[in-house]
């Protein structure tokens, strides 16, 4: 990831996928992820939970009392510009030699709409998923508890301090510049809270969905691979001590030494030789590992790596690299694949049936939760995936009694707003 930490995204109040998950890995820096991944915020899943608020505005959607205005969809926008211009606007301009994003949103994709168009209609078909989200939490006869109320009423009164020294009036105008006021940012925020009363409701101990073995190994099945791999370094790679211990900076990260060309072309070689032997067989991969792989702390996981599909929506452009070429590699089988900063080698391993109860994985199956502060295990993760799928396809139900003003889809689109870092 690049950034500057002040300009980060504002984590918000969690909404149906804003858990930060983040598999536990141990050889991982922001820009070189060598093996599991420090996943972001939730940037290209359903990010917001601004339906049905009541602020100003024309009413953009509308199912039975509950209503998402044209305000809310605005602000929508603005909040996941900015987390997608955060994530990912400087691999966008060089992948697609832009000077900027606003060049960027002017392309035409591969379904013939431009980008405006099509993140546009993204953020619109998750705006329907959260109208209908608070339409069942009314019709389920759901409330939320003080406490909720209490704790994001201390919230916007921390934002107005921190942005406007606890004036409302400079408070609101900060606010105006994202489509929205006080009261309606207020609104949408005990929105959010909402979701998660639905979510625990529906699966939660006792829900009419409540999360079993058997639907967490499903998952598990539907949406892991796993695999052994042999990783050299290219370009860069990280500095030892004599004993052959990985030397840290002062905040705990692995440091980096920047490798000579001759360093490189012959970590190159090494890797087309490794490649070579794991593809002919007769030698096992395990001994190749020892022989060739220069990540060590990889080793420490005997049953293999196990990668979700989350993990790589949210690991950026590495972990996607790396999903896309195990999944597509038959089990048994070995694949090459070079990063900017590293080459790796890998073997897909069929799954293991619970492979998800193991304490020996743990680090592969606990996700962060920033909303309590740690982690919590595959089975508590799944909820909001889940919970996701069970709202879209209520969506589908109830598309015929769902009312949409088409001027406001057609003339709001995310190239228009201004990236909100902050709400």
């Amino acid at each position: 990831m690049t950034g500057n930490a002040a300009a980060r995204p504002h984590g918000g109040y969690r909404d149906m996928s804003s858990i930060r998950k983040t598999a536990r890995g141990r050889l991982s820096r922001p820009r070189t992820r060598i093996i599991t991944f420090i996943l972001a915020a939730a940037l290209l899943a359903p990010l917001l939970l601004f339906a049905g608020c009541s602020g100003t505005g024309d009413v953009f959607l509308r199912l039975g009392r509950t209503e998402i205005t044209e305000n809310m969809f605005v602000f929508w926008l603005s909040r996941y510009k900015a987390q997608f211009a955060y994530a990912y606007g400087s691999s966008v301009k060089s992948t697609y030699g832009v000077a900027s994003l606003d060049d960027f949103w002017k392309l035409e994709s591969d379904t013939g709409e431009t980008y405006d168009e099509v993140f546009s209609e993204y953020i619109y078909q998750n705006a329907l998923t959260y109208l209908t989200s608070l339409h069942l939490f009314g019709e389920l006869g759901l409330s939320l508890s003080a406490a909720d109320t209490e704790e994001v009423g201390n919230a916007i009164a921390e934002l107005r301090e921190k942005y406007a020294s606890g004036s409302k009036t400079e408070f609101n105008a900060v606010l105006q510049e994202y489509g929205i006021n006080e009261k309606t940012l207020r609104e949408c925020y005990l929105i959010d809270k909402k979701i998660t009363v639905l979510q625990n409701h529906l699966f939660g101990a006792g829900g009419e969905q409540a999360i079993t073995d058997a639907s967490v190994e499903k998952y598990y099945q539907d949406n892991y691979v796993r695999f052994a791999q042999i990783c050299i370094f290219i370009n860069e790679c990280p500095e030892k001590s004599d004993d052959g211990t990985y030397i840290t900076d002062d905040s705990g990260n692995i440091s980096y030494r920047d490798m000579s060309a001759a360093e490189t072309a012959a970590a190159k070689a090494r890797a087309d030789e490794a490649y070579a032997k794991a593809s002919a067989g007769g030698t096992s991969f395990d001994d190749l590992v020892k022989e060739y792989n220069e990540n060590s702390e990889s080793e420490s996981y005997t049953s293999g790596i196990y990668l979700c599909r989350d993990q790589v929506l949210y690991g950026g452009e590495d972990a996607d690299a790396i999903f896309k070429a195990v999944s597509e590699t038959d089990i048994g089988k070995v694949k090459k694949l070079e990063l900017g900063n590293s080459i790796h080698i890998f073997l897909r391993l069929p799954l293991d049936e619970g492979a998800w109860k193991k304490s020996a994985n743990s680090d592969f199956f606990n996700f962060y939760d920033s909303s309590l502060g740690n982690y919590v295990p595959l089975k508590e993760y799944i909820k909001t995936p889940l919970f996701v799928g069970y709202i879209e396809g209520k969506t589908k139900e109830l598309a015929d009694s769902i009312e949409v003003n088409e001027d406001i889809k057609k003339s709001r689109k995310i190239s228009t707003v201004r990236e909100n870092y902050y709400f």
